[in-house]
């Protein structure tokens, strides 16, 4: 149960203690006999419940607010460098350095997109005096290095975006010397690949959806506030 929902049963239980104590009618007159008793098992129960509540409160709900307020920006930096980081192939698929993050490939643009690319040849932007293949790798270490930096934030990586991260991680796209992933790849195109390429897109977009639902606020933390929008 959430914090909201134990703060009202708390006040709830303030109530109760409030009523047994400095009102007059009292559990007694209404249930002949045994309202005495039931006023010391409310007055028990409520008081438990209270000292539970605050120990919670101080002692966990605040200490996670807390971590919270500290790890989130750093995961949020990390989930945007990995989208970022990844979208720059989108950039030198599509020839458009200014392709914004919200854009991806439909499913079917992707086999004519790669026919084009001789993974042999060099990129269009970012590393321009090498090839795509190290283009691929790199971005292949860097986002396997991040999501690593990830995990190490523990608790504070819930289910979603453990799973979209995993996903990610052991994608065949990311796989080590997989096609074009190897120095070896002999190919002069990336067409049979378009399915590869389109599922690992499709978890980048994911993860975009993610970020700008649950971490983008946190991320403009990060920045000066003349840069915050």
């Amino acid at each position: 149960m959430k914090i909201k929902g134990l703060s009202i049963i708390a006040l709830i239980c303030v109530g109760l203690l409030v009523w047994v104590n400095f009102i007059d009618l009292k559990f007694d007159e209404l249930v002949k006999g045994t309202g005495e008793k039931f006023e010391y098992f409310t007055e028990t129960i409520s008081l438990s419940y209270l000292a539970a509540y605050i120990f919670y409160f101080v002692n966990i709900y605040l200490v996670d607010k807390n971590e919270r307020r500290t790890i989130l920006p750093f995961i949020s930096r990390s989930v945007i460098s990995i989208i970022v980081n990844n979208h720059s192939i989108l950039n030198c698929l599509k020839t458009d350095p200014k392709l914004s993050l919200d854009y991806y490939p439909a499913k079917d643009e992707y086999k004519e997109l790669l026919k084009k690319v001789n993974p042999k040849e060099k990129t269009p932007y970012y590393y321009k005096n090498e090839n795509w293949i190290y283009l691929f790798r790199n971005r292949q270490e860097s986002t396997r290095d991040m999501i690593n930096r990830i995990f190490l934030s523990g608790k504070h990586v819930d289910e979603e975006l453990r799973r979209i991260l995993l996903e990610i991680n052991y994608s065949l796209y990311l796989k080590d010397e997989y096609a074009f992933n190897s120095e070896e790849f002999d190919k002069k195109s990336l067409e049979d690949y378009h399915l590869v390429f389109s599922n690992y897109f499709d978890l980048i977009r994911d993860l975009k959806n993610y970020y700008d639902k649950n971490l983008k606020s946190y991320y403009l933390t990060t920045l000066p506030k003349s840069l915050r929008r």
